[in-house]
């Protein structure tokens, strides 16, 4: 998401997505990237509200002024901003709806005004709805999106559809972790480097050849041979095991700090955070459940695999483990090798 901090550092940036998607905590986080002093001017929460935005993504809440302009006073929010843009390192206008009187006067305050500030500072404006004219004048366009799935996860997505600065990024996951903030999933992307074998552990999974950050395959139609190999592979490899989906789980004897089963989809990228991060550093980076995720889900099953495979740059290498049955296209194209039990 580097790209997005990037280019919101520049320009007029606007924000847009659903109700709930979390455009205002995006903007949050970009402007305390891009700046020290933050003029926020909102149209819509309370700086009592926004102070807890603040919070819950990891910004820093002194950089943050905030002004907030009941609807009989939103005819004085240009001349505010006017008077006293020149104290601040960046502005924020939330909602950039809220700030014009009519619908109709809206271009002419977004291009006339915020668009000539943004030349010398960063503006980041949160959009509602689809208003063409502001997006046609954004430097920048962030969409924010959510979606609940047949699980009952709600996943979040964010990406950079244009830019006057960068390409347009992918579509990255990402959600807000109480005590942390703002965090997405890498995409998997391999470094560009001389493989590194591994023979050892080639010879302990049962594979021909093994080399780091590969993705291997273990499927079998036993779920306590499934276990069993997940235990042979801990008892001499520091491993951590993450239960995509509880009612297939295995039967394991692992300690509480290497085992985690998911109940949300905030909980698997807490686990991507803690190995991101290094708050857990294991070797192997062992799974279960996304066949049964694929059949259940269908091609929703992607945003899991892409938040599995994103671990592989960490550790050593990601075993999958499966029972047969289930899912199986989607889950399997990602897989580096695959073995049977």
């Amino acid at each position: 998401m580097f790209i997005i901090q990037d280019a919101a550092a520049r320009g007029f940036t606007a924000v847009y997505g659903p109700p709930g998607s979390g455009k205002t905590s995006v903007a949050a986080k970009l402007a305390d990237k891009v700046a020290n002093r933050v003029l926020w001017i909102s149209t819509s929460e309370t700086p009592g509200a926004l102070k807890g935005t603040f919070l819950r993504v990891g910004a820093s809440a002194e950089k943050f002024y905030v002004f907030d302009f009941p609807r009989s006073f939103r005819g004085n929010i240009a001349k505010f901003i006017a008077d006293h843009i020149h104290e601040y390192e960046a502005l924020v206008v939330d909602t950039v709806n809220g700030i014009a009187p009519r619908e109709e006067k809206l271009e002419e305050l977004v291009h006339g005004f915020l668009y000539q500030l943004s030349k010398d500072m960063p503006i980041i404006a949160v959009v509602e709805g689809a208003p063409r004219q502001v997006f046609y004048i954004a430097d920048n366009l962030v969409r924010v999106s959510y979606k609940e799935n047949a699980l009952g996860h709600t996943v979040r997505y964010i990406k950079l559809v244009k830019s006057r600065f960068a390409p347009p990024s992918e579509r990255y996951l990402f959600d807000f972790l109480e005590g942390v903030g703002l965090v997405y999933i890498y995409l998997n992307k391999k470094p560009m480097v001389a493989k590194t074998a591994l023979p050892e552990d080639a010879s302990l999974l049962g594979v021909e050849e093994l080399y780091r950050s590969q993705i291997v395959g273990v499927y079998g139609a036993d779920k306590k041979r499934l276990a069993e190999k997940l235990e042979e592979l801990a008892a001499s490899r520091e491993v951590f095991y993450l239960s995509l989906f509880p009612p297939t789980t295995l039967p394991v004897e692992l300690d509480e700090d290497r085992l985690r089963v998911a109940t949300t989809f905030r909980d698997i990228v807490e686990v991507m955070y803690n190995i991101y991060s290094g708050r857990i550093k294991p070797r192997v980076f062992a799974v279960s459940g996304l066949r049964d995720l694929e059949r259940l889900l269908g091609n929703d099953v992607v945003d899991y695999v892409n938040a599995v495979a994103s671990v592989a740059r960490f550790v050593d290498y990601v075993v999958d483990l499966e029972l047969d049955g289930g899912g199986g296209w989607v889950t399997e194209t990602f897989l580096d090798a695959k073995i049977r039990v």
